[in-house]
């Protein structure tokens, strides 16, 4: 009885676990506050493409292959080799959306014992 009463409570968080991956795709998650800066998604959820903020251009400056870790938490890395050393890696999971915004931690996945960040963005 009991094993039936929490299978119970946990169907319905089951059932409204978001697709992130097609509510992202397309669309450009921009740094809260900023104009340009933040990481576009393509269409086709293959790629990605990081922006800076750059004076009055915004132009993708770094491209990445995306891999999908789970329903919420996704991969990138650098597409072109650009020095002799190990490609830049992104991690980000995906923690609330909320109509247009959402909020994401930054998992660190460089060299170095550095924090997670919990990043907040705009989707365009």
């Amino acid at each position: 009885m009991k094993k039936l009463l929490i299978i119970l409570l946990l169907l319905p968080s089951l059932a409204i676990a978001k697709d992130y991956k097609t509510i992202i795709s397309g669309k450009k998650l921009t740094y809260k506050g900023e104009n340009c800066a933040g990481v576009a998604f393509s269409s086709n959820g293959l790629y990605a493409f990081i922006y800076a903020e750059q004076g009055t251009k915004c132009l993708p400056n770094l491209s990445l292959r995306v891999k999908w870790l789970n329903n919420n938490t996704v991969m990138l890395v650098e597409r072109n080799k650009t020095a002799e050393n190990a490609p830049q890696v992104i991690v980000m999971q995906f923690k609330s959306i909320k109509k247009n915004k959402t909020t994401v931690k930054n998992i660190w996945a460089g060299w170095g014992d550095q924090p997670d960040q919990i990043e907040k963005y705009t989707i365009k």
